[in-house]
């Protein structure tokens, strides 16, 4: 399976929060539609944060 794009990655990410679940469930579904291991997902965000409109902790 080829690694998904950082569009289809938002995309689940996007689909997956309108579902409201808790922390774990939430992540591990994401991991789960992506056919992704578990902690492939923050590899993508920590690579682009501004895109997933995340914020960098300020000690980085």
């Amino acid at each position: 399976m080829s690694r998904p794009s950082k569009e289809r990655v938002r995309e689940v990410i996007q689909e997956v929060d309108a579902l409201d679940l808790p922390d774990g469930a939430h992540w591990a579904l994401i991991h789960e539609k992506l056919g992704l291991s578990y902690g492939e997902v923050f590899d993508y965000i920590a690579e682009d944060p501004a895109f997933f409109g995340a914020t960098p902790h300020p000690e980085h």
